[in-house]
């Protein structure tokens, strides 16, 4: 069926029952052809590979800047950029239990929670007692506190319903219940 119709001079159109067929090099091309990224392009000819310039178009005339091949980059740029510089610190603010590095106990204002950060005076300097963002650190601490409790007070319940009695301490449960009614 079907051949090529006209077209520009190297250009390879291909018909198949009224549909048209992309040529993958003119796939390629779509996307980073004219970009002024890829100064050179090998294309295959008769066999042989040969090498063109991507500042010429095939017919001769010299190429125009292709804004939407920067902007199809952008996305990912902006993705670099911000896994880059976006974040100074990727550890946590602060931790429910003591280690190595949380070992500098701080307690919640409204319920008092206990919780550890790295350091008592860098963790008042970002975070003087009274300010929003003391806070939201505590808010989250409290609410992290509190899904944990939940978490292991469903478990305390499941072992307690598979040993079949109430020998199970419900210690989470418990505290959960005083902490928060």
């Amino acid at each position: 069926m079907g051949g090529g119709g006209g077209g520009a001079a190297g250009a390879h159109h291909f018909y198949r029952g009224g549909t048209q067929e992309i040529d993958p090099e003119e796939l390629f091309n779509m996307f980073f052809g004219g970009s002024p990224m890829f100064n050179h392009m090998y294309t295959r000819s008769g066999g042989r590979h040969r090498q063109r310039s991507s500042n010429h178009r095939g017919n001769g005339e010299p190429a125009s800047f292709n804004v939407s091949g920067i902007i199809q980059l952008l996305p990912v740029l902006f993705l670099i950029i911000f896994t880059l510089f976006g974040s100074s610190s990727n550890d946590p603010v602060y931790s429910l239990r003591i280690s190595g590095k949380y070992n500098a106990r701080e307690t919640t204002s409204m319920r008092g929670i206990d919780y550890y950060v790295k350091s008592h005076s860098n963790f008042a300097r970002e975070y003087p007692q009274g300010t929003y963002a003391r806070r939201r650190v505590d808010t989250a601490v409290e609410r992290d506190y509190r899904q944990h409790l939940e978490n292991e007070c469903w478990r305390e319940r499941l072992r307690r319903n598979q040993v079949g009695g109430h020998r199970v301490k419900m210690k989470s449960c418990t505290e959960l219940r005083d902490i928060w009614g």
